[in-house]
């Protein structure tokens, strides 16, 4: 569940070149009419009798990393076509997941989440992302963090992105689900993108950065990523196994919020980081 902007909300999220689009929403599905019907029917229960919050939190977090997975396509080389048949392929996949968040909602966050859904859905539906942009997504994703940060009990983590490094990430985290919201203080657009590092991998997280892409893709599990604009901050709920994990930025120098630089990954000028849960 974390906020995206725009193009970020289908933008690729590259670690060492790997693609992972659609990274940053909460709730999505499929678009098919049966399956709306059966979700918007879902929805009305759950909003009707309230979830469980303990059901809902823990189902959130599923979906999270459900979706965080993105679809199998590289977005860049795709064609309109092959990229819309991939975001309703993979709006598929998750919908038990999806499903899930739905009956759960309390019902003081039913209305959010009812939000989300039927954003995600339009996106999925026309490939139109500028959706995300608008007041209600925001505001609705905004809800749904302030919730699960008050409601779920989950450990917290606060990370700062700056020119070009983070602060506040500990050697060590505590597994199990943790709530990391990430604020940049830079005057660039920032994001932390994190994946688990297999445990037969030895090399540090500045050597694995500069791998090829095939490589590093055999060599980790993503798990998900937050976006900030300057001054801004994002929240995003993952599910950490103990091991190692490599933590950083892939967005280009000079990259706004109006704007995508056309300098080197910020990763390269510093900005990683990597730490252990245990």
């Amino acid at each position: 569940m974390h906020r995206t902007t725009g193009t970020r909300a289908l933008r690729r999220l590259v670690l060492g070149g790997a693609s992972l689009a659609l990274a940053t929403t909460m709730v999505a599905c499929g678009s098919d009419d049966s399956g709306g019907e059966e979700t918007q029917a879902a929805e009305s229960s759950a909003a009707e009798a309230g979830g469980d919050p303990a059901e809902f939190c823990e189902a959130a977090v599923d979906a999270e990393g459900a979706i965080a997975m993105g679809p199998p396509i590289d977005f860049e080389t795709a064609t309109p076509e092959e990229i819309q048949a991939a975001l309703e392929e993979f709006g598929t996949q998750v919908e038990p997941q999806l499903a899930a968040v739905e009956e759960t909602a309390p019902e003081e966050i039913s209305d959010a989440v009812t939000t989300l859904t039927g954003n995600i859905r339009e996106v999925l539906s026309t490939g139109d992302d500028t959706i995300f942009e608008q007041p209600e997504y925001t505001e609705a994703d905004d809800a749904i963090d302030e919730y699960m940060l008050a409601e779920c009990g989950y450990e917290q983590l606060e990370a700062t992105g700056v020119n070009y490094e983070y602060e506040g990430i500990p050697e060590t985290i505590q597994s199990g689900v943790v709530a990391i919201t990430f604020t940049n203080e830079g005057d660039e657009m920032h994001e932390i993108g994190l994946a688990r590092i297999n445990d037969d991998v030895t090399m540090p997280v500045e050597e694995l950065l500069t791998q090829p892409e095939e490589q590093v893709i055999s060599m980790i599990e993503l798990k998900g990523v937050a976006f900030a604009a300057p001054g801004e901050s994002d929240t995003t709920f993952m599910r950490l196994e103990e091991g190692r994990y490599g933590a950083a930025c892939f967005i280009p120098q000079g990259t706004t919020h109006e704007h995508e630089g056309d300098g080197p990954p910020h990763f390269t000028l510093g900005m990683f980081a990597e730490f252990t849960a245990e």
